[in-house]
């Protein structure tokens, strides 16, 4: 479980940090979708054009980071995270949750992510 936890650590992180391309893409399912802090949801192709427009310094801290493996290829990811690039976000952050399933080439994808700010 611990190298399930570091892998799907480290995809979450390429996503937020790394600069948007054709790997990045790879990481988001075809069906993903989220429903962000304010509530709102977003669709896959939404949140690539997000990603490709963030600015590029931007840096999240994640803490807590936790996995329940749910099903063979289906994982639930859990963790706090905070914008501390460009600047320091005044918030305290939140929580996050992202369901990861092996597609059919046997890569873990994001399917499904939401965040709710802690208040």
């Amino acid at each position: 479980m611990k190298k399930l936890a570091t892998l799907l650590l480290q995809k979450e992180l390429s996503i937020l940090h790394d600069k948007f391309s054709a790997k990045t893409e790879k990481l988001l399912g075809d069906g993903l979708w989220e429903i962000s802090a304010d509530g709102s949801t977003h669709t896959r192709e939404e949140l690539c054009h997000w990603l490709s427009s963030k600015a590029p310094e931007s840096r999240w801290e994640i803490n807590n980071f936790e996995i329940n493996e749910l099903a063979d290829g289906l994982a639930l990811a859990i963790y706090w995270a905070k914008m501390t690039a460009p600047k320091t976000s005044e918030s305290k952050g939140a929580i996050h949750s992202s369901l990861w399933k092996k597609n059919a080439k046997g890569s873990w994808q994001m399917v499904f992510h939401q965040a709710t700010k802690i208040s």
